[in-house]
This record gives C-alpha cells, structure tokens and sequence, in this order.
C-alpha cells in the first residue's frame, strides 16, 4: 500500500509538502504539487487518504509542551493562539508527556504541530510509535532534534555570552553565575575567556527553582569582601524569584550592591525588582510568529520541500539593573 513517506521519497520533498501538495493547501509551488500528484497517481495512491478526515477541523495547531512550566510557557502559548487566530486557525495544547499528547493530537485529528522540548531530549520507543500515526507537519523548538520534522533552535550560549559582554562593558571584572549545568554556564564560561575576565569556582553557584545556596551567594556578594563579584548572571526566571527573596533578606539593592542580569525576555522583567531588570533570551513573539510561518509555509528563506532548521536569536534588553561599577 502506497503511504504519503513513498511518494515524498521519489519525488525527493518531505511528507509534509506531499500532504500540502494533495490536499490543495498553500505554500507549494504548482510546478512540485503537479510532480507531486503524478507521482501519486503513478503509484496508484489513493487521494482520498490525503484530504481530511472526517470530524477534522480546519486550520488545527497542536502544541505538546511537558510539563507546562514558567511565565515564557503562558506568553509563547497566548502568542501562538493570537497568531494562529489570525490565520483562521485554532491552537489545541497539551501537557501530557510526549507520547501521550502525541495520541491526544492524533485522537483531535490535529494537522500540524509545535513541540517544545529541551537539548538532548530523546523520544521514547511509545512517542515513535504514536508519531508514525501523525500525516501533518511538526516543528520543534527549544533545543531538540527529530527527525522529518522542522527545527527552530535557541542558541542560549550566545545569549550567555552576550550578557557577559555587557557587563564587562560596563567595567565588570567579577562576574558570578547563578544557574544549573547548562548551555547557558558554557556561554558563562567562554564570555569570561572572550573578555579575558578570570574564572572564580566560587563564583559559580549551582542552584535551581528548589534549592538556592543561600550562605555561598551571601559569601560572593559580601560588601565588606573586596574581591565580592560586583554582578550576577541568574540563569532563568524561575531561578530569580528565590534569588529575590535571598538577596532581600541580604539587605543588598539592585543596582547599588551588584548588577543584575537575567536570562529571560518577559514583560515581568519590568515588574519584579524596584528597578526594571535587564534581561536576554529569545522572543517568544518572534519565536512563536516563525513557529507560525514554518508549519504554514510562510518562512523566508525556508526551502520547499525540505525540513527547515534554523535559530531564533536572543536579544539582550538593558534597563536599570546594570550599571558601571562604581570607583
């Protein structure tokens, strides 16, 4: 029996295009639908297993993210919907682990797809198996790989780098990094070698949204130590708000004590502190526009018939919470 991944393979374009191509949707080129669909018809293909099922709804966007953590979840989420609403299409969210909302989405006859999962995630055997099951389109953002599926990356090393690069700017030689082993403290690592800053293991202060080393952070940022850091890197926004509440009740001000520097780009980031925070990290607006435009063909540059893998960039946002160090 002839399948949409035969047809793909001789006409040399993803499964994806196939289905555009045979259910008539845009952002195929009529000369690839016409080779499409006489390659179809060439290999006696059924059109009728193309078109929607019936009980589809039109224009369906599935979103899989596990588990629904953080503030950037809410506002990637919302954009998406604000988005997709604009296109005549409706988003369907699912918190279940990956396997399952995969079934979920199938089950709701979702078309196409925005799965969130980090670097390094590996999909179970159930996952495959439920995503064998999946025609549509897919695109995975936030650090993961699959494959015949669209990739948008999020490069946090550089946007690590880039926060460094401002505070030594600024006159900062004593920078410490408030965060977990990640991507983000390799661009710790490497903006202090690109500024030609040295490295200080205590400065490094292992913590996540759990557990915070509240005497190590008390020891670095010690005002009467004159070889206390003078700014701090904290590595997301669930990481700063226990930061908060430890360094309050270290009596020590942003920027007067220390600069601050948060990886996070979110309206909150002008809300917490008494000061607006400067903040770097990806757009979720960008993020979730170019999600759009990738699963509906919209995307510059996006060659047809091949999956897209690209980077959204972080931007680094300075408000108050940085200043030069003081003589």
């Amino acid at each position: 029996m002839t399948t949409l991944h035969d047809i793909a393979k001789a006409a040399g374009v993803t499964t994806a295009t196939v289905s555009r191509a045979l259910n008539n949707e845009p952002g195929v080129k009529e000369q690839t639908r016409n080779k499409i669909t006489a390659i179809a018809k060439q290999m006696n293909y059924s059109f009728g297993k193309a078109a929607k099922q019936p009980g589809a709804k039109p224009g369906s966007i599935g979103v899989i993210w596990s588990p629904p953590v953080g503030l950037f979840f809410n506002h990637l989420c919302n954009e998406l919907q604000r988005l997709a609403s604009l296109r005549g299409q409706y988003v369907l969210v699912s918190f279940e682990p990956p396997a399952e909302a995969m079934r979920h989405l199938n089950d709701h006859l979702v078309e196409k797809i925005v799965f969130w999962c980090g670097t390094g995630w590996m999909p179970s055997l159930e996952f495959l198996q439920a995503r064998q099951q999946f025609r549509g389109e897919m695109v995975v953002i936030g650090g993961g790989r699959l494959e015949e599926a669209h990739r948008l990356a999020v490069d946090r090393t550089d946007a690590v780098m880039k926060a460094v690069r401002h505070l030594a700017e600024l006159g900062h030689e004593r920078i410490a990094f408030v965060g977990a082993t990640t991507e983000k403290l390799t661009g710790y690592t490497l903006g202090l070698l690109e500024n030609k800053l040295a490295y200080d293991p205590e400065f490094f202060i292992q913590a996540d949204r759990f557990e915070l080393p509240e005497q190590q952070i008390a020891r670095v940022l010690n005002k009467d130590n004159p070889a206390r850091a003078t700014a701090v890197i904290v590595d997301s926004h669930g990481i700063l708000f226990p930061f908060i509440q430890t360094i309050r009740k270290l009596r020590l001000r942003v920027p007067d004590d220390f600069s601050l520097v948060v990886y996070e780009s979110l309206p909150e980031m002008e809300q917490l502190l008494d000061v607006p925070i400067t903040s770097v990290g990806p757009s979720y607006k960008e993020l979730a526009e170019r999600s759009i435009r990738v699963l509906l063909g919209e995307e510059p540059g996006a060659a047809e018939g091949e999956w897209h893998d690209g980077t959204v960039p972080c931007e680094l946002t300075v408000r108050q919470s940085t200043a030069a160090v003081s003589g």
